[in-house]
């Protein structure tokens, strides 16, 4: 497995097949994805990208908090270790960047993930229209 920085847009195919196969490839674009401060970045396996996910500042949080969004697995590989590793990327870039909390929605079926990587569950279940329940999720730097 080999952790790089990848553009938006090669995360698009990755996120539009997991998370949101009733959209085209081209329109699972994320607000926060043209960010300058973002980081887009994907895991390799004999090149092809296995997982993705990103990160950016949230413009409209009272603190100094991050946003992940568009985490997604090749279901091939999840459970292995390659979406881990996309996301201890993203917090490592959000803390080195000034990051004082990072957070996410997080479809409930991925909370088990995202509690194990240090996480915490804020507030109760919601429901994104056409995609499923969420939680909002966080973490603050170490």
């Amino acid at each position: 497995m080999k952790l790089q920085p990848i553009t938006a847009a090669a995360t698009r195919p990755l996120r539009q097949r997991v998370l949101r196969p009733h959209q085209r490839p081209e329109d699972v674009g994320m607000p926060g994805d043209d960010d300058p401060q973002a980081l887009h970045a994907g895991v390799f396996v004999n090149n092809a990208l296995v997982a993705v996910g990103s990160v950016f500042p949230d413009a409209e949080a009272p603190d100094a908090a991050w946003r992940v969004r568009g985490m997604a697995t090749d279901p091939a590989w999840q459970g292995q270790g390659a979406g881990r590793r996309v996301l201890d990327a993203l917090l490592a870039h959000a803390w080195a960047s000034g990051g004082a909390r990072v957070w996410c929605n997080a479809r409930t079926t991925a909370a088990g993930f995202y509690l194990r990587a240090g996480l915490v569950q804020v507030g109760d279940v919601f429901e994104l229209p056409n995609i499923g329940p969420h939680l909002v999720m966080e973490i603050h730097r170490p």
